[in-house]
């Protein structure tokens, strides 16, 4: 238990350090707004204010926010992201790294560059955050809120929160392709954040309705070392008893355990269902 924490913990890191490297040499640098706190900061730069500073200030706010909706733990959990996330932008500028080092060595289109590869950090970095249970804070906090209080899939909470921190930044800037590339990046992120984030313990749940119910488990437990659940059942044709036999799978094992029921039980019934998400030991947990 004690390992699994750390290495949730120490993903939680890796993903706020990829994200903040996403923004502060590709997003910062060529002034696009592509939503949260951090493209908040974006348009507060052009007033002479430190990105690292809006980013704290924004965060300790919905800090309270997040503590108000979802509760202490969840408080706590994300007030590691919340302080850490500004911390890596104060060390880099306070170690003069400059924010163009990549940019700089970009002979053309800089900006489709860009916004391609920030996106791919920070759609990476955010998923990595959110599939292990943490947040970065800031808008993320809201994110998470219509995620889990009102069940909306982070693709719709991106686009509704970022969409209009994009539109704030056109208005400041007046720049129409930055815009553009800000509303694609805005995308990109939250098409990533939803595919790794939740997609990733992605599987395929199969229903097995078998006469030889003891041998089917015993094929599926040596071939894919699945467990599976077993129920009563009566064939509504045929009036005999049958077993229901379900397993959940993931994407690469499902061809095989077709091939083991298939040699296992040739009469059996097998219907096949995609299973959104997976939870719990052998995909969420060893």
């Amino acid at each position: 238990m004690k390992k699994d924490r750390i290495l949730e913990i120490s993903l939680i890191v890796f993903g706020i350090v990829l994200m903040n490297l996403g923004f502060y040499f590709f997003y910062l640098p060529m002034g696009l707004v592509t939503g949260g706190v951090t493209g908040l900061s974006v348009i507060f730069v052009k007033f002479h204010i430190a990105a690292w500073i809006t980013i704290l200030l924004l965060n300790v706010a919905f800090l309270l926010i997040g503590l108000l909706f979802l509760g202490k733990q969840f408080f706590i959990k994300t007030l590691f992201g919340s302080l850490f996330s500004p911390l890596v932008i104060f060390i880099l500028q306070t170690l003069k790294i400059s924010e163009t080092l990549i940019i700089d060595h970009l002979s053309e289109t800089p900006l489709l560059v860009s916004a391609i590869l920030g996106s791919l950090f920070v759609g990476f970095g955010l998923g990595i955050v959110f599939r292990n249970g943490g947040s970065t804070g800031g808008m993320d906090i809201a994110q998470v809120i219509l995620h889990k209080k009102y069940h909306r899939n982070y693709t719709f909470s991106f686009i509704v929160t970022d969409g209009l921190i994009v539109l704030l930044g056109f208005i400041a800037f007046q720049n129409i392709e930055k815009f553009f590339f800000s509303i694609a990046s805005v995308i990109l992120i939250s098409i990533i954040i939803d595919q790794y984030s939740i997609k990733g313990r992605a599987g395929s749940t199969l229903f097995i309705v078998t006469n030889y119910p003891i041998e089917v488990k015993e094929a599926i437990f040596k071939t894919v070392d699945r467990g599976v659940t077993m129920i009563d059942a009566k064939g509504g044709y045929s009036d005999e008893d049958k077993t229901l036999v379900i397993c959940v799978v993931n994407k690469r094992e499902l061809n095989l355990i077709r091939h083991v029921i298939e040699e296992t039980d040739n009469e059996a019934f097998t219907f096949i269902a995609q299973t959104k998400e997976a939870v719990g030991r052998g995909f969420s947990r060893d």
